[in-house]
């Protein structure tokens, strides 16, 4: 599988549809890592930051391919969102990407005295949110933290789940080939037990939305991960949005369903019930 391909197709996912007219996006490198702000006119002095993760299996994935859905995220939320723009395996395998998060996360809380930091991030951007938090809660680093919102999360990368198998012939975007793949790029020469999302998940999440497509083959992901997060939080919800594929907000932002995805997530980032 030749990497570079995967990337330039991925990259084309960005111009499938416009980035929102009203939202701003401009560059600001955070402790050596590439963020980029994302949202309307001051936003930022809210106190308020939404640090999104994207999606790509850990190896793919940058502002040109996730600029135009975040962009619509934050004009419907009116939230400031920073997108991190975290190094890909297999250039930068476990733990790089989670290290980069930690380091912008720390900065924001203790420089810039960000009071309430949300994460949010669609499939290995849900994992590497499980991996972060996971750490935070370990360092006793968790005070500031408000929300979770996942799309689609890629968490258990042993890619062995019943969905990975009874939802193959009906899911478009992924296969279990390509995420073996990928896993085993981000992976290295770690053990798989030792840096896996779902197995390391650990501590008290803040109040969690977790919103996965029926037809996809990580389906059981989002199932797992929220009942391991509501035994300790009871303000978690997971939403199955039946006949959809992986993140299908990225291929079409105004069908009904990602509409109505956009209305939960504000919803619940408003008050979350």
């Amino acid at each position: 599988m030749n990497i570079n391909d995967f990337r330039f197709n991925f990259e084309k996912l960005g111009s499938q549809y416009k980035a929102a007219d009203n939202i701003g996006i401009e560059k600001e490198i955070i402790e050596g890592v590439p963020c980029y702000w994302i949202c309307k006119a001051g936003a930022r002095s809210s106190g308020s930051v939404i640090l999104y993760l994207h999606g790509g299996c850990y190896v793919l994935g940058s502002i040109n391919s996730h600029q135009a859905l975040v962009s619509h995220l934050a004009s419907e939320t009116d939230a400031a969102m920073l997108f991190i723009e975290y190094g890909l395996s297999p250039e930068n395998p476990f733990p790089v990407a989670i290290n980069e998060v930690l380091k912008v996360y720390n900065y924001l809380v203790n420089k810039i005295k960000i009071s309430h930091i949300s994460f949010m991030g669609d499939s290995a951007g849900g994992g590497l949110i499980i991996s972060v938090i996971s750490v935070l809660d370990k360092e006793k680093n968790t005070a500031h933290l408000r929300q979770v919102i996942m799309i689609s999360p890629w968490v258990d990368l042993r890619n062995n789940s019943h969905s990975m198998t009874a939802n193959r012939a009906i899911d478009p975007v992924l296969t279990k080939e390509i995420l073996d793949f990928f896993a085993s790029l981000y992976t290295g020469n770690n053990k798989l037990s030792e840096m896996n999302p779902i197995d390391t998940l650990s501590g008290s999440f803040p109040p969690t939305l977790i919103l996965v497509g029926s037809n996809e083959i990580l389906l059981d992901d989002s199932r797992t991960v929220f009942s391991k997060i509501a035994a300790s939080q009871p303000v978690t919800k997971l939403t199955i949005y039946e006949n959809q594929a992986h993140v299908w907000l990225m291929a079409d932002i105004q069908s009904k369903s990602s509409k109505k995805a956009i209305k939960e997530i504000k919803s619940f980032m408003i008050e979350p019930k």
